[in-house]
């Protein structure tokens, strides 16, 4: 399954000829990735008690900003260790934040591994504890910010309905890409997909919208997709599309490059008419059947 979400955010997935807008995606200058942390276990959660000036002594979710030269997984590893003295494993993103790729924040669920749970203070964090769910969900403690109460909601209703989500996956990419995987179930064990003659999905860079002059990214992500729908697959309508989540998240800055690609599902419920060289190709691979029409997704908030 890893592998399938791996080539469909693949650069050999991508179109040649794809434009670059000269933009070039720089944490700290003009984009900004947050991670954060949900750890559970037997219906308690780890928060950590912040040690910053303008919300000390106040509760959160381990989280912080995604440093250069980090990939999104070792930065959720990075800040639950500095602020909650866990060795955490993130096993799935429960969700993704944020309607632009110019700020995002990116909450991982996971497993603690190693480590002590932090009791002394550092510009970190204060110290960090485990809580009964229901008493954070109920707002019964000083939160640093309500923002966290649906995230560990939706961790705890993907526990209870067996979600089993996906990771990021960790492959460079020096813009911001998106790519569509459109699916019209056919109900007799095979699916049928849009692709260009040369089977690849419909892709398109994000472009560049600044109204206030600044060199940042501000456009829907959801917006961009519908765009490629209409005016480069040809789809007449895009209402009945049903949007299926994130299927892939590709990233790597490990070599300076902060760029992200996005790989989003629709399902289509037509064989609608398509325009500009794409086509409907059936296939009968139950993996790439099973891939696309299961809960292997990352949710966008």
């Amino acid at each position: 399954m890893e592998d399938l979400r791996k080539m469909v955010s693949s650069p050999n997935t991508l179109p040649a000829e794809l434009p670059t807008d000269g933009f070039i995606p720089q944490l700290r200058r003009n984009c900004c990735y947050i991670v954060s942390a949900v750890i559970i276990n037997q219906n308690k959660v780890v928060l950590i008690q912040e040690a910053k000036l303008g919300c000390r002594g106040k509760w959160y979710l381990p989280a912080g900003r995604v440093e250069r030269g980090e990939t999104l997984i070792q930065a959720a590893k990075r800040e639950v260790l500095e602020e909650a003295g866990l060795v955490f494993s993130p096993t799935r993103v429960v969700g993704i934040e944020g309607s632009s790729p110019g700020w995002m924040r990116i909450n991982f669920v996971g497993e603690v591994t190693g480590g002590e749970l932090k009791t002394h203070e550092d510009k970190e964090s204060l110290q960090a504890k485990w809580f009964d769910i229901d008493e954070v969900l109920n707002s019964r403690i000083s939160l640093r910010a309500g923002d966290i109460i649906p995230v560990i909601k939706s961790a705890v209703e993907q526990e209870k309905t067996k979600f089993t989500g996906a990771l990021p996956v960790e492959i460079e990419r020096p813009n911001y890409t998106i790519s569509l995987v459109v699916v019209h179930d056919n109900k007799n064990n095979s699916i049928s997909l849009i692709e260009d003659a040369d089977g690849k999905f419909p892709t398109a860079v994000i472009p560049k919208w600044n109204p206030a002059g600044e060199d940042r990214y501000t456009l829907d992500i959801l917006e961009i997709a519908q765009r490629i729908c209409k005016d480069q697959i040809g789809l007449e309508t895009t209402s009945d599309l049903k949007f299926g989540g994130v299927l892939s998240l590709a990233h790597d800055g490990r070599q300076g490059n902060d760029g992200i690609h996005f790989t989003l599902l629709y399902f289509s419920p037509h064989l609608s008419s398509l325009d500009n060289g794409y086509t409907w190709q059936s296939s009968n691979d139950s993996c790439i059947r099973e891939f696309v029409l299961s809960d292997k997704v990352m949710p966008l908030k």
